[in-house]
């Protein structure tokens, strides 16, 4: 195995190995040493990876793998299904691989540290930094399988180390209910995973993806009328797209099973910048990512208004939360909707390009949160804030950043991410409207390019509330204080916000993963079905276009786009054209909008707003965006309470009835045990016992004169024979 494989494998195992070490010594290191071990053996694992990466970046340009050359591929034959098919275990490493293990074990090593401060005084610090490298070690494993079966695997484990993390303080009744909330929706969405899954083994026999999408890897391109593809008529395809669909919709908190997501705020912080960010919701995006090529457009279609319906609705309800934590849980679930929009547009680097760099922002700002509700003695309410600038100044100044990142602030990661997904979505309503499609599909891009404004808006509004003005409450302001320890972790992420946008180069770098596919499946080495003429499996996908790309026809031309990436048709470029200049027209101020409005609004606390909400629409609206459209209620009234009245009728037909049978029958049966036992008693019993009685006594009558006396025999004989003798001479006189 190439020697980047085997570096990430050790990155994989670290986090493993050291969740192990904790679990079983944790608590006679004790603190801190416990927390030192962990985030020792996860930096092991950052260091893993981007070594692996620099050594992807330069290969030899003959090398089979490397950064646009080809993936590395291993498989195992596993379980054998019949004839020489067999299910594979095995790994699949390309660019998105090495991107993805090069942001996680970042992210994860930055929280790491962070937990050591914020942790410091909780009892089971040991169990917690035990867990989180367990949650690592899952996400890792996730990233490297080859195959949707063991995808699903990780995915799993994935699931259970998040109900452990966010039901960590389990005494809390909230933070056990949440955590069993988490679970339940997962798996709600899992069972659809689950289910593409198995019509995908029915009919194929396996689930190694390269074979997947060589055998469908026409789906993105077909049209309800085509001929079946790899053995599966348009509308299978479909389902089984929209199936796998709903595993990352419960993973990614899309609509409808996103309810978990706010709750999940009940964790420790340092598990909401781990979850929030890099690893769990972001496991949705990629499981996507890797089936896309097997999307036929309706799934596509569905996907992108499940993704538009999501960012919108969490912008809307991040406008007027009051808790820090759910301000940013509710804009992940936004941001989470642009990647999901991005991926049924098929803005397949788009959508990943702005995982990697919302990875990064995201958990800056989560962080931050963090520092100041442990500095606020674990407040988590806004209105108890105020001036914190004063007391926390770098954290403030990292918080800032991120806001500003995640704004879509020009030289800011977050900007190109946002920009790239908003310029395909303009081209995806141009193309439409080209084929005569409805109007509708403009909505794909109004929506966005209208939260971008809110984004700005809400998250600037956080910022204004916590760190500027006047103090709302004085005591918890004056015992406010930060350490080096929680703000260091904030200025890494603080620069990665920066720099994580075209300065590294990451959309190119994505891109590659789309050349290597291509090439190790026209290269035939996909057994055992020969290889295609042409793979066509990212040909309903954009080409990456930065937002000072193609906005002039030089621009274009400098940044060319690598033959491999370009669509077929002649006018993509142009339309390209079109759409960058849409999206530089209506979301390139944005950011300037939505923070100066903020700004305007929050610059005395909440005065402005508290005047607003005295007219009746106004508290009306901001009430029932505050309770998140009353969903959480609809869903009690409509599913729990359904589920209690059926647990309900289940307990009494159990109690009054099946209980009621059985306890009749045995009442029954205890009645006529009752009177076969009197009629045992009073019948048998006697009469056997009265025959014995009555032998007895007749035995007793007639042994009397069995006495063994002889003068008694004598003197009955004599009687008797007088008797006898009386008779005589009694008949003989007659």
């Amino acid at each position: 195995m190439p020697t980047p494989a085997l570096l990430l494998l050790l990155a994989t195992l670290l986090p493993l190995i050291s969740a192990g070490l904790l679990m079983g010594l944790g608590k006679r290191m004790g603190r801190p040493l416990a927390g030192v071990v962990g985030t020792v053996f996860i930096a092991g694992s950052m260091t893993a990876s981007l070594v692996a990466m620099a050594m992807w970046l330069n290969v030899p340009p003959d090398s089979p793998y490397g950064s646009g050359q080809g993936p590395v591929v291993q498989f195992l034959r596993w379980l054998p299904m019949g004839g020489e098919s067999y299910l594979d275990v095995g790994v699949y490493i390309d660019s998105l691989t090495i991107a993805m293990f090069a942001t996680i074990t970042t992210v994860a090593t930055f929280v790491h540290i962070f937990s050591l401060g914020y942790m410091a005084d909780d009892a089971r610090f040991h169990r917690f930094f035990a867990y989180l490298g367990l949650f690592c070690f899952s996400m890792l494993g996730l990233i490297t399988a080859g195959t949707l079966l063991q995808m699903f695997v990780f995915w799993e484990l994935v699931g259970l180390c998040s109900y452990l993390l966010i039901g960590f303080w389990y005494e809390r009744k909230s933070a056990s209910n949440a955590a069993m909330k988490a679970f339940i929706m997962n798996r709600v969405g899992d069972v659809g995973f689950l289910v593409g899954i198995g019509l995908l083994v029915y009919h194929l026999c396996h689930t190694s993806l390269p074979l997947l999408w060589m055998q469908l890897g026409g789906a993105g391109t077909m049209a309800p009328t085509d001929a079946a593809a790899g053995g599966f008529s348009y509308l299978t395809l479909t389902i089984i797209g929209l199936c796998l669909f709903l595993g990352a919709v419960g993973k990614s908190a899309q609509i409808p099973l996103h309810t978990w997501l706010a709750d999940a705020m009940e964790g420790p912080t340092p598990v909401s910048a781990l979850i929030h960010s890099a690893t769990m919701v972001a496991a949705g995006v990629y499981l996507m990512a890797r089936v896309f090529p097997m999307l036929t457009p309706d799934a596509k279609l569905v996907i992108a208004i499940v993704g538009v319906t999501t960012l919108t609705f969490g912008a809307l309800v991040a406008l007027v939360q009051n808790d820090i934590k759910r301000v940013l849980a509710y804009s992940t679930m936004s941001q989470l909707g642009y990647m999901i929009l991005a991926i049924g547009i098929g803005s397949w680097v788009g959508a990943l390009f702005h995982l990697v760099t919302h990875a990064f922002f995201k958990s800056l700002l989560f962080l931050g949160a963090g520092s100041v509700i442990h500095a606020m003695h674990h407040e988590q309410d806004m209105r108890q804030y105020g001036g914190l600038s004063r007391r926390l100044p770098i954290t403030s100044l990292a918080f800032a950043i991120g806001v500003i990142a995640i704004a879509g602030t020009p030289f800011f990661s977050g900007y190109y991410s946002k920009s790239m997904i908003l310029t395909h979505a303009a081209a995806y309503g141009i193309a439409a409207e080209g084929e005569g499609r409805a109007w509708a599909n403009w909505l794909l891009f109004i929506l966005p390019t209208a939260v971008a404004f809110l984004t700005a808006f809400y998250m600037a509004r956080c910022w204004m509330l916590t760190f500027a003005g006047r103090p709302r409450n004085v005591r918890l302001y004056n015992d406010a204080q930060e350490s080096w320890v929680i703000y260091t972790p904030l200025l890494g992420l603080a620069m990665m916000s920066i720099i994580a946008g075209p300065h590294i180069g990451v959309g190119h770098f994505l891109n590659g993963s789309i050349r290597e596919a291509t090439r190790y499946i026209e290269s035939g080495r996909v057994a055992p079905l020969a290889p295609p003429a042409r793979f066509a499996g990212f040909d309903s996908h954009w080409p990456v276009v930065l937002p000072t790309d193609l906005r002039t026809r030089g621009n274009a031309e400098s940044n060319a786009i690598p033959e491999a990436d370009q669509p077929e048709t002649d006018t993509v470029p142009d339309t390209l054209e079109v759409a960058a200049a849409l999206e530089h027209l209506w979301a390139y101020w944005a950011f300037a909008v939505g923070i100066g409005l903020a700004i305007a609004v929050y610059f005395r606390g909440y005065a402005l707003t508290q005047h607003l909400a005295r007219i009746a629409p106004v508290r009306h609206a901001m009430t029932f965006l505050e309770n998140a459209f009353y969903i959480d209620r609809l869903y009690r009234a409509i599913f729990v309470s359904v589920a209690r009245t059926v647990a309900f009728l289940c307990s009494a037909f159990d109690k009054y009835v099946v209980d009621g049978v059985v306890n009749g029958v045995a009442g029954l049966t205890r009645h006529l045990s009752t009177l076969a036992g009197l009629a045992d008693r009073y019948l048998v019993d006697r009469a056997v016992t009265g025959a014995g009685e009555a032998a007895l006594n007749i035995g007793a009558a007639v042994r009397a004169p069995q006495a063994g006396r002889i003068r008694l025999y004598v003197t009955a004989l004599l009687l008797l024979a007088t008797f006898a003798l009386a008779i005589a001479v009694y008949l003989i006189g007659t």
